[in-house]
């Protein structure tokens, strides 16, 4: 029995094709957590900009008094 262990042990140790499939859905999954991340901070991009916007029209019409964005 304990041969029979040993040499699935090897086996599976020198499967090159499931070490290429573990290598593959490791970079997807990497690749989704960088996607998901960027996403993230993307919303976070977009809002403070178009925030920004908002306050520039406002400065060029004379209608808000903090350009600066300092809440004061």
């Amino acid at each position: 029995m304990t041969t029979k262990l040993i040499n699935s042990f090897r086996k599976f140790h020198n499967d090159e094709e499931g070490l290429e499939a573990l290598q593959v859905v490791m970079i997807i999954a990497i690749a989704a957590m960088v996607m998901i991340a960027c996403a993230t901070v993307g919303k976070e991009a977009v809002t403070w900009m178009n925030n920004k916007w908002k306050d520039l029209k406002q400065a060029d019409t004379g209608q808000a008094n903090d350009i600066g964005g300092s809440g004061t």
